[in-house]
């Protein structure tokens, strides 16, 4: 069977039949050595109608390419198709090896008797498919001195168009029913040869690359998966070059896709941002698929406290020495494995933010992690210049927020940041000589912008906070602890009542600035769903935070059913103590589930979170595994309905 490599001067007869069609040959013992075995390989024609490959009346050729080999049972032809063979339909191959029954053929021509293999990246031909896609098999039968095999593909071909005027860079191609995509796969045999069945493959992501600039004209595009039944269809998202997606799906309710078939698709326009729901369709030409239907747009948000006391050189706290590169690294690497459109962060003090000793820019960007605006140079603890608060007030950033976002996916605008009250109903302050007053300790800050989706054109604000520790509150109201290291019932409810007043003003100062526009609040809250790790005691602060239209991505996903057991199991996103930052050390406490992202719908948009996991991004340090903050990421895709 043929295929074809070359990306420019396509053969016209070329195209689809390489894989589609089957190939009568005949296989002989040559006259002149009886043990010399020839195969007379000719390809057949692929009745379709089709617009690959210039077909004529209908009709594409399967035509041999310069370097083709087969195998039989293992065994490599002795030739290869010639230069001089090139484009022609006819080839002999010659086998000088002793072969015996069953006759299992394979082209690509392997050492493995039963072995095909598909390759991890499909490239992008015009009018046609990667050749590399096109493995095929048959048994040879004998009649009398003469021998006979009907190739099959071992794949079928999904074709769609596009038109438009972006620039694609590649598609990703899913099972939504976890068949596998690619890799070497095992054709099953009995004492007749392969009998069609087949298993192995790898599982993982199909990446067909194509970069074409698209135009009002459709351009096609081809891949070949294997033959098989997809239970609950595929799924492939549509790369442009700055990172954004469409998202297409093929067969919704499943599909059992026949070898040597290809199924064409509607036709449609591209629009980044939308979802497109494909409809097969019989024949070939192009159709004009209307609008693309309706859809929810979606972006990755996530959240890092980044732990600020990770930036200090105390002795005897080595594994926490941002010198120390492999610290360095694991922090890029946690960042980096977000994969995050916005990413919010707690606890940058100046070594964190841009232009620092341990810039998180500078770490996120070694690791691959590029093409962002970071937005990090936020005051928390007010600077005192010249003194005039005390010899014993900070003078420096402790626990400032940030964020970065992908600058090819939105707009900004609305950009700044307030101090929360914590003795007042309702306020928030923008002025520093009231904020160091009336914020706590240490000042509560919220940084605040209104982000426009460029591909869909949605609307919404983003918050990072990082909310007050108990530590914190006793300490602002001056609480102490008795002779038996407790602390009173009443110094116990002025606590919790000052921190529930900063959560309250938070809710008020975000709905305020939002408006009727969607929005989500990121944070490091320093308090979980429940008081205990039974469950037994129900966090009123969290209940305060999920109240009156506001909603805890966890809490949604698991709701939904689509958590994964292993967060129900280990929900925790705190992975240690201050200076114990010590891989799993909370994660089985639910209590420890203090860092949150937190959803609210517009007056007209809803927004709804679809997945739910956490980063963990460690480092070794003599026997013990520790990570770079004690706190992972925490990760949601989000969806505005």
């Amino acid at each position: 069977m043929a295929r074809n490599l070359v990306k420019t001067g396509l053969l016209t007869a070329i195209a689809l039949g390489l894989t589609l069609s089957c190939a009568k040959t005949s296989l002989y013992e040559a006259d002149h050595d009886e043990d010399a075995m020839i195969l007379s390989a000719s390809g057949s024609n692929l009745g379709t109608k089709t617009m690959l490959g210039a077909p004529n009346a209908g009709v594409c050729e399967v035509l041999w390419k310069t370097g083709d080999r087969i195998s039989v049972n293992g065994t490599m032809s002795d030739n290869a198709v010639t230069a001089a063979q090139n484009g022609t339909k006819n080839v002999d191959f010659t086998f000088s090896s002793s072969l015996s029954g069953p006759y299992k053929v394979l082209y690509p021509g392997t050492a493995s008797a039963n072995v095909i293999s598909l390759p991890s990246v499909q490239n992008y031909f015009e009018n046609s498919f990667d050749g590399s896609a096109a493995a095929s098999y048959g048994n040879a039968r004998r009649n009398g001195d003469k021998y006979s095999v009907s190739l099959s593909s071992f794949c079928g071909l999904i074709g769609f168009a596009i038109k438009g005027s972006a620039t694609l860079d590649r598609m990703e191609l899913r099972s939504l029913g976890s068949e596998k995509l690619f890799g070497s796969f095992t054709l099953a045999a009995d004492a007749n040869g392969f009998t069609g069945a087949f298993s192995g493959g790898t599982a993982g992501v199909l990446t067909y690359d194509c970069d074409v600039t698209l135009s009002n004209a459709y351009t096609y595009f081809y891949i070949a998966i294997p033959a098989q039944t997809y239970a609950a269809g595929i799924e492939a998202l549509v790369y442009q070059a700055d990172g954004a997606f469409m998202r297409l799906k093929f067969w919704g309710d499943g599909y059992a896709l026949a070898s040597d078939k290809l199924v064409q698709f509607t036709s449609f326009t591209y629009a980044a941002g939308r979802t497109e729901n494909l409809l097969s369709i019989s024949d070939l030409a192009a159709e004009d698929g209307g609008e693309p239907t309706a859809a929810s747009p979606g972006i990755t948000v996530a959240l890092y406290n980044v732990y600020q006391e990770g930036s200090r050189e105390d002795s005897g706290k080595n594994y926490l020495y941002l010198s120390n590169a492999n610290v360095r690294e694991a922090l890029g690497t946690a960042i980096a494995n977000t994969s995050a459109d916005i990413i919010g962060f707690n606890e940058l003090d100046p070594n964190f933010q841009n232009g620092g000793t341990y810039s998180l820019k500078t770490m996120a960007e070694a690791r691959g992690f590029t093409g962002y605006n970071w937005e990090l140079d936020h005051p928390d603890d007010i600077k005192d210049e010249g003194n005039l608060l005390g010899s014993n007030y900070k003078t420096y950033n402790k626990y400032a927020n940030g964020f970065a976002y992908k600058k090819s996916l939105f707009d900004i605008s609305d950009h700044n940041y307030v101090w929360l009250s914590h003795t007042a109903n309702n306020t928030y302050y923008t002025s520093r000589s009231n904020a160091h007053e009336h914020s706590g300790n240490p000042e509560t800050t919220c940084v605040y912008a209104k982000f426009t989706h460029k591909v869909s054109g949605r609307q919404f604000y983003f918050f990072v906070t990082h909310l007050p520790t108990l530590t914190h509150a006793y300490s602002e109201i001056g609480a102490s602890k008795d002779a038996n290291g407790d602390y009173s019932a009443a110094d116990q409810a002025a606590a919790a009542a000052l921190r529930l007043k900063v959560a309250d003003n938070l809710k008020y100062f975000v709905s305020s600035k939002a408006g009727s526009l969607p929005y989500i609040i990121v944070g490091d809250f320093n308090f979980g769903p429940y008081v205990d790790s039974k469950k037994t005691q129900v966090q009123p602060l969290y209940t305060a935070m999920t109240s009156g239209g506001l909603t805890n991505v966890y809490d949604e996903v698991h709701d939904a059913g689509n958590m994964s057991g292993f967060y129900v199991n280990y929900p925790g996103t705190q992975t240690g103590s201050n200076w114990g930052a010590y891989y799993m050390k909370n994660l089985i406490y639910p209590q420890f589930r203090i860092d949150h992202i937190i959803l609210h719908d517009g007056a007209s948009q809803d927004i709804s979170a679809q997945t739910y996991k956490t980063v963990r991004a460690t480092y070794d340090v003599g026997e013990d595994t520790w990570c770079p903050s004690d706190h992972f990421p925490v990760v949601s895709y989000i969806t505005f309905d």
